[in-house]
């Protein structure tokens, strides 16, 4: 993979990863100052897991570094 398609999957990585924040700043304002509830928190918890995926997959593009 040359540094170019590195540089377009870092972005498309980068824009998932806003988009999965996103959707956490929307559940968490559902709350409005409250405590989440117990689907409010499993949906956090499966958008937090799939932001560490994408870590993760960035960080094998810098391994070759």
């Amino acid at each position: 993979m040359d540094n170019d398609q590195k540089a377009e999957l870092y972005h498309s990585y980068l824009l998932s990863h806003d988009r999965l924040e996103s959707q956490i700043a929307d559940i968490k304002s559902e709350a409005a100052g409250r405590d989440l509830n117990k689907e409010q928190k499993e949906k956090i918890d499966l958008i937090e897991s799939q932001k560490a995926e994408i870590v993760t997959e960035t960080q094998k593009l810098f391994e070759s570094y």
